[in-house]
């Protein structure tokens, strides 16, 4: 793209001519198949949610929140009222569609319409919607009301930069990471550096037709497990793969293709594990009982381009459970396309979904390609990673 300048040859940003101000945000009620947000009524919701919050084992998820758990349920309710009376943070209860009770909220809040501008805040998820499909869709339901509905041009997410899970989740549902403004407030007595995050109107296309295809009945098997995970489907409609890469675990019919793969990536290395070790490494990899699993990324015809190896992790002397990213390897003909990158990115998301706070990786210390394209994903997915040099 040419880079335009002014009169005195200067950059200056694209021109929006049919710019103009946007309306603020309502109390409007979104529907979906799992969920509808409402806006926070406290005759409706409040006792809802207080119950849904004491459901939880300990007081760990108001750690971050600007407020602590509440002794009582008169307390919450004087808490949910200034809530409910807010325009700014607008604040909307998410009411889940099988039992028809409200189990979190959350709030669009720093709201310019003047430059197409929101932040997404105070979310406050109960045990009940943690980490489900209906979480998910709350999320969907409010970021396609912003940009479809309302036509904004940034969605951002902030939080504490200590507090890892919220970091995860803004990766998982497709922000992209913009850094750490340091000292940037002081909240309950104490510092707090912030993480942004953001989601612009180029990106929306490729993040909304990846929660529509995830969010789809057939993306999950008949125990509920999700066949292909919120990262990898966005990677297929964002170019970070080509639209024809598609990404899955490796199966037992998948040996043939995987093997010449697996011993490419041994060149690389100048090794020769032997037969006995790819048999070995083979078995774990379609083992349930082991913490080892395979992702392929293959091409429309089916054939194999590009695989990775990931470990799971538990340990005493890390903060929770951790992903070792190992033995990535792409076929000659592949490389150029974006198949690498998608395969990193599926990695992190494996490890978002398995609540992993950390990856690790192992590449040769010469290897300078490789080691900045972890690092580019890992920016961008604000993940916590570790690194090792042979």
């Amino acid at each position: 793209m040419t880079q335009r300048v002014n009169a005195f040859d200067q950059p200056i940003g694209a021109a929006l001519p049919n710019w103009a101000p946007r309306a603020r945000p309502q109390r409007v009620t979104l529907s979906g198949r799992l969920c509808r947000i409402e806006p926070l009524d406290v005759e409706r919701h409040a006792a809802d949610l207080h119950a849904a919050y004491t459901d939880a084992a300990d007081g760990r998820a108001w750690t971050y929140m600007a407020s602590e758990p509440f002794a009582d349920a008169a307390a919450w309710r004087r808490h949910a009222e200034a809530m409910a009376a807010s325009g700014d943070p607008l604040h909307f209860a998410v009411i889940d569609a099988a039992s028809g009770r409200a189990v979190g909220t959350l709030a669009l809040m720093r709201i310019d319409a003047a430059n197409g501008v929101v932040e997404v805040g105070h979310v406050m998820f109960s045990p009940h919607l943690q980490r489900t499909p209906v979480s998910t869709e709350a999320q969907y339901l409010l970021m396609r009301h912003v940009f479809d509905e309302l036509g904004y041009r940034r969605y951002e997410w902030k939080c504490d930069s200590l507090n890892a899970p919220s970091r995860r989740a803004a990766q998982r549902l497709g922000f992209t990471f913009e850094g750490v403004f340091r000292q940037a407030l002081v909240t309950k007595g104490r510092n707090r550096d912030t993480a942004w995050f953001s989601i612009i109107d180029g990106d929306w296309p490729a993040v909304r037709a990846a929660f529509e295809a995830w969010l789809s009945p057939g993306n999950f098997d008949a125990d509920g497990q999700q066949r292909q995970g919120l990262a990898a489907l966005r990677a297929a409609h964002s170019g970070a793969a080509r639209a024809d890469v598609q990404l899955r675990p490796l199966t037992a019919a998948d040996h043939a293709a995987w093997l010449p793969l697996w011993r490419g990536y041994q060149a690389f290395y100048q090794v020769d594990l032997g037969a006995a070790q790819d048999a070995r490494t083979w078995q774990r990899l379609l083992d349930p009982a082991e913490p080892m699993h395979a992702i392929g990324a293959f091409d429309a015809a089916g054939e194999l381009l590009g695989i990775v190896h990931c470990i799971e992790h538990r340990s005493t002397w890390t903060e929770g459970p951790y992903c070792y990213l190992q033995d990535l390897f792409t076929a000659p003909a592949a490389r150029g396309r974006g198949v690498g990158r998608a395969l990193i990115e599926a990695v992190y998301a494996h490890a978002a979904a398995r609540g992993a706070s950390r990856v690790w990786w192992l590449t040769h210390e010469s290897n300078a390609a490789g080691r900045l394209l972890y690092d580019r994903v890992a920016q961008n997915a604000g993940f916590i990673q570790y690194r090792k040099s042979l």
